[in-house]
């Protein structure tokens, strides 16, 4: 399928939006779990419920503020808010083990 090349692209607002439209909205989508992935595996130093906390926590700011800009789908940023939501959960429960 081809595509009518670029012709109103005033900066890169505009430009993340072609890119967007043209790759049906995946774009943005791949890049932000690929921030997440490399994130989290990054921290994997720390424990897992470290790992994941400090990886999801970033992950949600920045899909809250593609979601407002309308680059990325509303149950993305649902998605992230619940990850958030959860790994606050698994910190505490494993804040709570006996040694």
């Amino acid at each position: 399928m081809t595509y009518a090349n670029p012709t109103n692209i005033t900066g890169m607002f505009s430009l993340a939006q072609y890119v967007n439209n043209v790759t049906d909205g995946l774009f943005w989508t791949l890049i932000l779990i690929g921030f997440f992935a490399i994130t989290f595996f990054s921290l994997k130093i720390y424990n897992t419920e470290i790992a994941f906390a400090g990886a999801s926590f970033p992950f949600m700011i920045i899909c809250i503020l593609f979601g407002v800009m309308e680059l990325i789908p509303t149950w993305l940023v649902m998605l992230s808010i619940i990850m958030a939501g959860a790994s606050v959960v698994f910190l505490r429960v494993s804040n709570n083990k006996e040694y």
